[in-house]
């Protein structure tokens, strides 16, 4: 018999914290939390807890005060049987989640490509892959995507997506021994894959680093593999595949949205919803910056250094699309309803890739998530 559920599993995250997972949520708790948790777990009444906790802590406490204490510690994390469990997906941002390849299944997809994540042989290998993709950007004069037909670049394209994915759930298989499900989302507008791979937090840092680069480490082997192709074929498309796959993975590791690049320093800096802190931080420094520079901590300085050139970058992107892009901006809506009218209409040879598409996209989405936190904001000042 115990006082609190025993369907949760718990884990170091780094020093004196641990993540605690119950029904595929996860919390990150202090050490004297954990040990709290451990006497409710091993004890059968509050009678008992209160006396390994007085025991434990040189505190003389009693039951009820015991009782108060540790439901006002798990106040937000439903340890407690009876608790109502929050069906809230984690990755929130992706709307419309779809599983398409259950848990068990991508698991057993992935198994031959668990070799690739072995760590010495992953660093390596990304680290040559990476400098063949900068080195393909830079040097070499790719042809413009004008001359393709979008559907076979969407075509040559989408599997590499799913491999994308494919890669997180390896490295979430090798190092943890179990992943989530595959699915299908929308973020944005626009149709998405996702991989469910929250496990990865009972995993070392060095581990979590790997999974978070998995997924872009997959599209380089990819580019490989388009650049061999395009050696034997001479076929511009497939050189054309190859840079934007390389281009891709640059941009997925740029930490400014939710992308590749934002979980990797996340974890690099072992600092949980680093976007929500940073703002916080912002928010604290702007309302009293000299109180705020004396009081922080070299963690609390990088978050909010982070927050400060965050919004720096986001401000000046938008600035530059408003002021130069004007037009594509503008366009941005008439274009997507063209697109959509010639694929509901099989127009195949008519679709073509928008000039600046994929910082219009960038705009839009940026744009869009700003309004909405100030609606939010708003919602909650009324209430």
């Amino acid at each position: 018999m115990s006082l609190i559920r025993r369907d949760f599993f718990i884990s170091p995250y780094q020093k004196d914290k641990f993540v605690l997972e119950i029904s595929d949520l996860h919390f990150i708790i202090s050490g004297q939390s954990k040990d709290v948790l451990d006497i409710l777990f091993e004890s059968d009444s509050y009678t008992t807890a209160a006396r390994k906790f007085n025991s434990a802590f040189s505190e003389n406490i009693s039951p009820e005060e015991f009782e108060g204490f540790a439901k006002s510690i798990f106040s937000k994390i439903p340890v407690f049987e009876g608790d109502v469990v929050s069906t809230e997906k984690q990755k929130s941002f992706i709307k419309f989640q779809k599983p398409l390849i259950s848990a068990s299944l991508a698991g057993k997809i992935v198994e031959p490509l668990l070799f690739l994540f072995q760590k010495t042989f992953f660093w390596i290998a990304f680290s040559i892959l990476a400098l063949a993709g900068l080195l393909l950007i830079i040097l070499i004069e790719v042809p413009s995507a004008e001359k393709f037909p979008v559907l076979w670049i969407t075509l040559l394209y989408a599997p590499t997506i799913f491999l994308h994915e494919l890669g997180h759930i390896a490295a979430c298989r090798r190092f943890v021994k179990k992943n989530g499900e595959i699915g299908f989302g929308v973020y944005f507008i626009f149709p998405i894959f996702y991989s469910n791979i929250s496990s990865i937090w009972h995993a070392r840092r060095d581990e979590r680093v790997i999974a978070n680069l998995a997924g872009v480490y997959m599209q380089l082997w990819c580019m490989l593999a388009a650049l061999i192709a395009y050696y034997f074929t001479k076929n511009q498309m497939v050189l054309y595949m190859a840079y934007m796959l390389a281009l891709y993975t640059f941009v997925q590791l740029i930490p400014f949205i939710r992308s590749d690049g934002y979980w990797l320093l996340s974890d690099i800096s072992s600092v949980p919803n680093l976007q929500s802190r940073s703002n916080d931080e912002v928010k604290s420094w702007l309302r009293s910056p000299l109180q705020k520079i004396k009081t922080n901590t070299s963690k609390d300085y990088f978050v909010l250094l982070y927050g400060i050139f965050n919004t720096l970058v986001l401000v000046y992107f938008v600035a530059i699309q408003l002021i130069y892009y004007w037009k594509d901006l503008l366009n941005f809506p008439l274009y997507i309803f063209e697109m959509l009218k010639n694929l509901v209409l099989l127009k195949f040879n008519e679709l073509y890739i928008a000039p600046q598409l994929v910082t219009t996209v960038m705009f839009y989405i940026i744009s869009f998530n700003l309004i909405k936190k100030a609606f939010t904001k708003s919602q909650k000042e009324d209430e």
